[in-house]
């Protein structure tokens, strides 16, 4: 963080809280005290009135006009900032929380007062998957060289071909089932693939620019996956009974599923997706409240499964 950031970021936690010491104000920005008195001397000298007692405080806010969000815009700013993939063990929880002090610093009067005791009443709750704060500086490599269109060299440890090295040319950085992915035309491959962030070990820099196509879309690569995984595209029918009537019921599941009631209170199920792993999974988790229709291979495989499981608990 540059010093104008810093000192930013200390004239909001001013404004937004009072008798702050000079150790937890170190601690909000990741300074040393001794730092946090040369920036309060930097502010004093630009003529903000910050002073002490019992914890440094500003005298007066008015310099800075307060933003006209409304209580429920402000909560709505901080769903988004204190989900999970903004939470602090990510690259971007630091933007985050200075971003949300920034507008905690600057909301009027009337929406502080109606905020009273109110904690958190909305949150979003998205389950991550591996410790993402260590990967900054791989965080940062990546989205500088997507913003630069810089092509970039990637030690990647895959679950299934192991380790390799190849050169990605980054499109975007996805957060999708509990993980951040960088998504990228490998050339390697010569395909667009995705590329989990906590296997990638090492990012160098090249100097060499490309361009991305005109006509990519992040949500159109998407568009056939059940979640993630790319693969061929496949046609998968299945029927559900019981409880898993309602689950389903309660959809979409996917944006090219069909739904269709039988007599008999049981649903036919039909979506196209690309790959069969992923859909597989989802399967097992309905247990005998569903059966595979088609394809042969995906009923084959979810039979063979279910065999594996059968023999791992029949001892």
């Amino acid at each position: 963080m540059s010093k104008y950031d810093r000192l930013l970021h200390l004239l909001n936690i001013l404004r937004s809280r009072n008798n702050l010491k000079a150790a937890d104000l170190a601690r909000e920005c990741e300074v040393s005290e001794r730092t946090i008195y040369r920036d309060i001397m930097s502010l004093s000298s630009a003529n903000i009135p910050i002073y002490f007692d019992d914890g440094y405080k500003l005298l007066t806010d008015a310099f800075l006009p307060p933003l006209n969000f409304s209580l429920e815009e402000y909560l709505l700013l901080k769903l988004g900032l204190n989900s999970s993939p903004m939470s602090v063990n990510t690259p971007l929880g630091k933007s985050a929380k200075r971003v949300l002090a920034k507008i905690d610093a600057s909301l009027s009067p009337e929406v502080k007062n109606r905020l009273g005791d109110l904690g958190d009443p909305l949150r979003i709750n998205l389950k991550t998957t591996g410790d993402f704060s260590k990967l900054g500086l791989i965080f940062n490599l990546i989205e500088q060289s997507i913003l630069n269109r810089r092509t970039v060299g990637l030690d990647y440890e895959s679950l299934e071909s192991g380790k390799s090295t190849r050169d990605v040319d980054p499109y975007a950085l996805v957060f999708k089932r509990h993980s951040w992915y960088l998504l990228g035309f490998c050339h390697y491959r010569q395909e667009t693939r995705t590329f989990r962030l906590n296997r990638i070990k090492k990012v160098t820099l090249t100097d060499r620019n490309f361009e991305r196509k005109s006509d990519f879309s992040v949500e159109e690569f998407f568009r056939d996956s059940w979640e993630i995984y790319q693969g061929k595209l496949i046609e998968v029918k299945l029927r559900f009974f019981g409880k898993a009537v309602k689950v389903i019921e309660s959809g979409p599941h996917h944006p090219s599923e069909t739904v269709t009631k039988e007599k008999d209170g049981s649903l036919l199920y039909t979506v196209k997706v690309k790959g069969m792993e992923e859909i597989s999974r989802w399967i097992l988790g309905f247990g005998e409240m569903v059966e595979v229709l088609e394809p042969e291979e995906l009923r084959v495989n979810i039979r063979e499964t279910i065999l594996k499981m059968q023999r791992l608990y029949s001892g």
